[in-house]
Formats: C-alpha cells, sequence, structure tokens
C-alpha cells in the first residue's frame, strides 16, 4: 500500500525544477518591481525640477512686473516735476502783462503739458498691459501644462501602483505555493522515512521468523 502511494507522488527531480521555475519567477517580478520603482523615483526628480524651473520664471516675472511699476512711478514723477517748473517760468516771463493773461498763459501751457503727459502715460498703460497680458496668458499655460503633467503622472503612477499591487499578490501567491510544496516535500520525505522503517521492520521480522523456522525444523 506503501509502495503505490509513493508511484503517484511527484520525484524529487520534478518537483525541485518546479521550485526552480517558481523561484525564477518570484526573481523575475522583483527585477520588474525594482524597475517600476527606479521610473517613479526618476520621474518624480523630473516633476521637482519642471517645480524648480517654474518657481524662478514665476519670479523673474514678478520683478520684472515691479520694475515696469517703479519705471511708470518715476515718468509721472518727472512729468509733474516739468509741469510745476515751467508754469513758474511761465508766470515769471509774463509778469509784465496782466496777472489774467499770464495765468491764462500758464492754464494753456499747463494744459498742453498734461495732455502730453497723459499721452506718454496711456503708452506706457498700454504697454504695461500689454506686457501684463501676455504675462498672465505664459502663467496660465504653464499652470494648465503644469496641471496636465500632473494629471498625466498621477494616472501613470495609479497604474504602476495597482501593476505593483499585482506583482506583489502574484509574488505573494507564488510564494505561498512555494510554502506549500517545501510543506508536501518534507511530509512526504516523512512517509518515505516511515516507509524504509516499515520495510526494515518487516525484513528483520521475516529473518526473525526464518531463523525460528529453521531452527523448529
Amino acid at each position: 500500500m506503501g509502495s503505490s502511494q509513493t508511484k503517484h507522488k511527484s520525484s524529487p527531480s520534478e518537483h525541485d525544477h518546479v521550485v526552480k521555475g517558481l523561484k525564477n519567477r518570484v526573481r523575475l517580478l522583483r527585477g520588474g518591481i525594482d524597475e517600476i520603482m527606479a521610473i517613479r523615483e526618476i520621474e518624480s526628480r523630473i516633476y521637482e525640477e519642471q517645480l524648480i524651473a517654474f518657481a524662478v520664471k514665476r519670479e523673474k516675472w514678478r520683478r520684472e512686473k515691479k520694475r515696469l511699476k517703479k519705471e511708470i512711478r518715476k515718468l509721472r514723477m518727472r512729468f509733474v516735476g516739468k509741469e510745476e517748473e515751467r508754469s513758474f517760468k511761465c508766470c515769471m516771463k509774463n509778469h509784465v502783462g496782466t496777472m489774467e493773461l499770464c495765468q491764462r498763459h500758464c492754464n494753456l501751457n499747463t494744459e498742453w503739458e498734461i495732455l502730453k503727459r497723459d499721452e506718454t502715460l496711456e503708452k506706457w498703460k498700454e504697454l504695461y498691459f500689454t506686457i501684463k497680458v501676455e504675462l498672465d496668458e505664459l502663467i496660465q499655460r504653464t499652470c494648465r501644462g503644469e496641471r496636465l503633467c500632473r494629471d498625466i503622472k498621477e494616472e501613470v503612477l495609479e497604474e504602476q501602483k495597482k501593476e505593483l499591487k499585482t506583482k506583489e499578490e502574484s509574488i505573494e501567491s507564488l510564494q505561498a505555493k512555494l510554502a506549500s510544496m517545501e510543506d508536501q516535500e518534507i511530509k512526504r520525505q516523512r512517509e518515505v522515512d516511515i516507509l524504509r522503517q516499515s520495510l526494515r521492520i518487516m525484513s528483520h521480522g521475516k529473518k526473525l521468523n526464518n531463523k525460528i523456522g529453521q531452527t523448529g525444523y
């Protein structure tokens, strides 16, 4: 009965071949997981570098915007100063005439300077707003690109997580199967040992019976 059971058992060479194949699959899966982790690390580093570059560009835009505001403020102060100086000179030169004529002349000069100043300021304002619109559009495009890149990265990471989880589950399943086969191999070895001991006992009993039979004869 014991010999018939052992015939149905797989031979040690077949078992070793299966175990070796499972170990190779586990090794390949672990290699794939290491590769995925390396790719994730590279992508994270690239993403951080892009964030740093965007922060640097944003700081440059902020400084340029601040510089333009200062330029506009300086121009405004300069025009106001020139206007006051010219008004004073105008009044001094025309002091011979009546105060009304002087005032009227100064007012005309002042209005002309104001018109020129307003025209210049309008040009600067148009330039400023044009630059501001371009900067805002560039920032929005950059932000949209950043969000799109982040969404794509999150989708890729999510797929990689799922793939990683699947491989980990496959590794756990293979390890469990490998452990089960090792347990079966241990049980088989025990059964073989018990069978050998039984055969040894039976052989010893036959020899003893033969001796007793020969003595009785």
